[in-house]
């Protein structure tokens, strides 16, 4: 059934039961934290944490057994470091 649907739909239907149901608490620190040490700002949508949590979760369903390094992967990106060259983290 989680393939059947298109990944950004289910997503975002996902994080918003999660957000309607209230059992998802957030941390007092999700305004201000940035989602990766590669960016420079912290997201521009409010809800991102629940949007984090549902991607999350569906990754989780498709691929069991994922770890942290699987996340990594999945969420990591490109760090620009100025004159330097870039690198994964």
């Amino acid at each position: 059934m989680v393939k059947d649907v298109s990944p950004h739909d289910f997503v975002k239907a996902y994080s918003a039961h999660h957000k309607r149901s209230g059992k998802i608490e957030l941390p007092h620190w999700t305004d201000i934290v940035k989602t990766a040490r590669f960016k420079e700002l912290a997201p521009y949508d409010p809800d991102w944490y629940f949007i984090r949590a549902a991607s999350m979760a569906r990754k989780i369903y498709l691929r069991q057994g994922i770890g942290v390094g699987g996340f990594q992967k999945i969420y990591g990106g490109r760090k620009r470091n100025g004159s330097r060259p870039p690198h994964f983290c």
